[in-house]
Protein backbone atom coordinates (compact mmCIF):
# COMPACT_ATOMS: atom_id res chain seq x y z
CA UNK A 1 0.00 0.00 0.00
CA UNK A 2 1.09 3.54 -0.63
CA UNK A 3 -0.01 5.04 2.66
CA UNK A 4 1.34 2.47 5.13
CA UNK A 5 4.35 2.92 7.40
CA UNK A 6 7.54 1.94 5.62
CA UNK A 7 8.98 0.13 8.66
CA UNK A 8 6.11 -1.78 10.28
CA UNK A 9 3.74 -1.72 7.29
CA UNK A 10 0.76 -1.85 9.66
CA UNK A 11 -0.38 1.71 10.34
CA UNK A 12 -1.55 4.24 7.82
CA UNK A 13 0.62 7.32 7.37
CA UNK A 14 -0.48 10.08 5.06
CA UNK A 15 1.92 12.96 5.73
CA UNK A 16 5.01 10.97 6.87
CA UNK A 17 6.75 7.78 5.86
CA UNK A 18 6.74 6.31 9.39
CA UNK A 19 4.12 5.94 12.14
CA UNK A 20 4.88 7.58 15.55
CA UNK A 21 6.37 4.41 17.07
CA UNK A 22 8.55 3.68 14.06
CA UNK A 23 9.61 7.32 14.03
CA UNK A 24 11.04 6.81 17.54
CA UNK A 25 12.83 3.67 16.36
CA UNK A 26 14.23 5.62 13.43
CA UNK A 27 15.55 8.31 15.80
CA UNK A 28 17.27 5.67 17.94
CA UNK A 29 18.90 4.24 14.81
CA UNK A 30 20.05 7.74 13.84
CA UNK A 31 21.62 8.27 17.28
CA UNK A 32 23.29 4.89 17.82
CA UNK A 33 23.72 3.68 14.24
CA UNK A 34 22.31 0.65 12.48
CA UNK A 35 24.92 -1.87 13.58
CA UNK A 36 24.91 -0.84 17.26
CA UNK A 37 21.09 -0.83 17.37
CA UNK A 38 20.96 -4.27 15.75
CA UNK A 39 23.60 -5.53 18.19
CA UNK A 40 21.59 -4.26 21.16
CA UNK A 41 18.37 -5.80 19.83
CA UNK A 42 20.03 -9.16 19.27
CA UNK A 43 21.60 -9.13 22.73
CA UNK A 44 18.42 -8.11 24.56
CA UNK A 45 15.58 -9.56 22.50
CA UNK A 46 16.99 -12.73 20.97
CA UNK A 47 18.15 -15.72 22.95
CA UNK A 48 20.52 -18.42 21.88
CA UNK A 49 18.86 -21.78 21.45
CA UNK A 50 20.83 -23.41 24.33
CA UNK A 51 19.86 -20.69 26.78
CA UNK A 52 16.25 -20.78 25.61
CA UNK A 53 16.14 -24.55 26.02
CA UNK A 54 17.63 -24.31 29.52
CA UNK A 55 15.11 -21.60 30.41
CA UNK A 56 12.24 -23.84 29.29
CA UNK A 57 13.61 -26.79 31.30
CA UNK A 58 13.98 -24.64 34.43
CA UNK A 59 10.48 -23.24 33.99
CA UNK A 60 9.00 -26.73 33.70
CA UNK A 61 10.91 -27.86 36.80
CA UNK A 62 9.54 -24.90 38.77
CA UNK A 63 5.99 -25.71 37.69
CA UNK A 64 6.41 -29.35 38.71
CA UNK A 65 7.85 -28.35 42.07
CA UNK A 66 4.89 -26.05 42.72
CA UNK A 67 2.44 -28.83 41.90
CA UNK A 68 4.21 -31.22 44.29
CA UNK A 69 4.15 -28.76 47.18
CA UNK A 70 0.49 -27.84 46.93
CA UNK A 71 -0.95 -26.07 49.95
CA UNK A 72 1.90 -27.19 52.20
CA UNK A 73 3.86 -24.13 51.09
CA UNK A 74 1.68 -21.89 53.24
CA UNK A 75 2.65 -21.35 56.85
CA UNK A 76 0.19 -23.22 59.00
CA UNK A 77 -0.64 -21.46 62.25
CA UNK A 78 0.25 -23.54 65.24
CA UNK A 79 -0.16 -22.83 68.95
CA UNK A 80 3.59 -22.68 69.46
CA UNK A 81 3.94 -19.93 66.83
CA UNK A 82 1.30 -17.71 68.45
CA UNK A 83 3.02 -15.18 70.76
CA UNK A 84 -0.29 -14.11 72.33
CA UNK A 85 -1.35 -17.59 73.33
CA UNK A 86 -1.38 -16.82 77.05
CA UNK A 87 -3.43 -13.69 76.53
CA UNK A 88 -5.97 -15.63 74.47
CA UNK A 89 -6.30 -18.25 77.19
CA UNK A 90 -6.97 -15.55 79.79
CA UNK A 91 -9.61 -13.91 77.61
CA UNK A 92 -11.34 -17.24 77.03
CA UNK A 93 -11.42 -17.84 80.80
CA UNK A 94 -12.91 -14.41 81.42
CA UNK A 95 -15.54 -14.86 78.73
CA UNK A 96 -16.54 -18.32 79.89
CA UNK A 97 -17.02 -17.25 83.53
Amino acid sequence: MVFTCLLCQEEYCILKNHCPICEKIKRIINVYGKTKTLEILEKVCLRKSEKLQQYKVNDIKKQLDKKDLGDETYIQPSPSNNPNQEMLKELKKKLSS
